[in-house]
């Protein structure tokens, strides 16, 4: 039997994991409910939206939500003291999580990783602690610890463990002020943050476990370093303006300081900033989540202006896969854009709960001196894909990737000044089939299936040989301890 994961760690704040909720939208999404792990409606803050505070990632294991679904009070032997707190304005939230992940063929080699995460924090109602009307407090701490099948074993760039991280302090991840004007119509974020926390995210992402999907189908940004993700986080803040429930239009913009991703979080100097990166996002969606065909329609675009390290040539103009030596850097930094949705396509009987949504979409960029270049996803969730289990979810999805043509002469160069003749592929698909079975209030379990085509080496770019098609299988353990415990949980 696989080794299972363990897991903590929340930070969460977006409703539900499951359907179609587009970065920003201020109301539950296409079609669900309240999951069973909050309180009741005593304990949603008098400011605010659901999506209030996007300086934190989603909590992205919760029971699927479910179209007029009222939860019950929170129970567990902390429910009284997490009501008393949140009668003050004040919430806690902690998630566990643990991620195992081991091939059975293909990459680099063969082997196993297990990595475990545990966001923890806070988020304050300021309205109700101190009459500060429409603003709300997050802080949010981090620790990583664990193994990487990827970065050990297969040597491909795209995690199959989205919780690794390389650096494993415990750190803090997040920490900003929330503004809510006009009775919610703008909304302003502003501290120690992360810009994809706000920008091209769904609560639909982190039903699988690979990274090319969760937290953001996002292996361009991450991969080429355009934009900084939790829980790695900067001085940065958003604006977003919904003036009506159709349509809603966000910017950002975030201290670019990659060098602080070893420290523990508390260093909030900018002596070391490489540039600014900046984000613009557009949403369309249905005018209400509990439309038949729910929707949601996102684009947008990002630059970082950090200088970009030439993945191909160094500063004389030859190849580094051949000739070593220092990188050349392209001082115009680097832009992209994206252009995500999703739908549900239909609902399964009268307990909307149970649903089908689709989701997908592209992300490209227009240099050709990323590792990355373009990436394109298709998948389906099915939530309640039996009558008798209402919150287990089935998924699947695959996503496109190709690689930057300065990555693949590199790559290339790499193999030849190894020994090996085998051509380097110029792109790589990866899919994942998984079911999200609900074991108990906040505890949830995912195995999954996970298959890559075409891998490429970008990890091991001395490897002799093309890497063989990748089988792994993999295990998540999700546990939202605010859910064990009874603690309601911020909305």
């Amino acid at each position: 039997m696989t080794k299972l994961a363990l897991l903590a760690g929340c930070a969460a704040l977006y409703s539900s994991p499951l359907h179609a909720q587009s970065a920003g939208t201020p109301q539950t999404t296409a079609g669900d409910a309240k999951p069973d792990t909050e309180a009741a409606s005593r304990t949603t803050p008098t400011t605010g939206q659901p999506d209030r505070a996007r300086a934190l990632p989603q909590l992205h294991i919760l029971p699927p939500p479910g179209n007029g679904y009222v939860p019950p009070p929170p129970t567990g032997p902390l429910r009284g003291i997490g009501n008393a707190l949140a009668d003050h304005g004040i919430y806690l939230r902690a998630l566990l999580v643990d991620e195992f992940a081991a091939n059975t063929s293909g990459g680099q080699g063969r082997g196993h990783g297990n990595s475990f995460a545990m966001p923890f924090g806070t988020d304050i109602d300021l309205q109700k602690l101190v009459g500060w009307k429409g603003a709300s407090f997050h802080m949010s701490i981090n620790k990583s610890i664990g193994t990487s099948l990827a970065a050990d074993h297969t040597g491909n760039a795209v995690s199959f463990q989205t919780r690794f991280k390389t650096f494993h302090n415990m750190r803090l991840s997040a920490m900003s002020l929330d503004q809510d004007l006009f009775g919610g119509k703008v909304n302003i974020t502003g501290g120690r943050v992360s810009a994809l926390t706000f920008f091209n995210a769904s609560t639909i992402y982190c039903n699988f476990q690979n990274n090319s999907v969760c937290f953001n189908p996002a292996v361009l940004p991450i991969q080429n370093k355009a934009l900084n993700f939790f829980p790695y986080g900067t001085w940065g803040g958003r604006v977003k303006v919904n003036p009506s429930k159709r349509f809603y239009a966000q910017i950002g913009a975030f201290e670019a300081n990659p060098t602080l991703n070893a420290t523990n979080g508390f260093d909030w100097s900018t002596k070391n900033d490489s540039g600014v990166q900046t984000a613009i996002e557009i949403g369309f969606q249905s005018a209400s989540p509990l439309a038949a065909h729910a929707y949601h329609v996102r684009l947008g675009g990002f630059r970082n202006s950090s200088p970009v390290a030439d993945p191909y040539f160094n500063t004389k103009g030859l190849s580094r896969g051949a000739f070593k030596g220092t990188p050349l850097m392209h001082q115009g930094g680097q832009s992209g854009w994206y252009a995500m949705g999703d739908v549900v396509l239909t609902r399964l009987g009268s307990d909307k709960r149970r649903n089908v949504t689709l989701f997908g979409g592209s992300i490209g960029t227009g240099e050709d001196y990323g590792v990355f270049k373009n990436q394109t996803i298709f998948g389906a969730v099915v939530t309640g894909p039996f009558a008798s289990r209402p919150e287990d979810t089935f998924g699947i999805v695959g996503s496109y990737i190709r690689l930057g043509d300065r990555e693949i002469d590199f790559l290339q160069a790499s193999r030849r000044a190894a020994g090996g003749t085998d051509t380097v592929r110029n792109a790589e698909g990866i899919f994942e089939l998984n079911y999200g079975f609900k074991l108990s209030r906040g505890i949830k379990v995912n195995p999954n299936v996970q298959y890559v085509v075409n891998p490429d080496n970008i990890l091991k770019p001395n490897a002799v040989h093309q890497s063989d098609n990748i089988l792994a299988f993999g295990m998540r353990i999700s546990i939202e301890a605010g859910a064990v415990l009874g603690l309601p949980v911020w909305r």
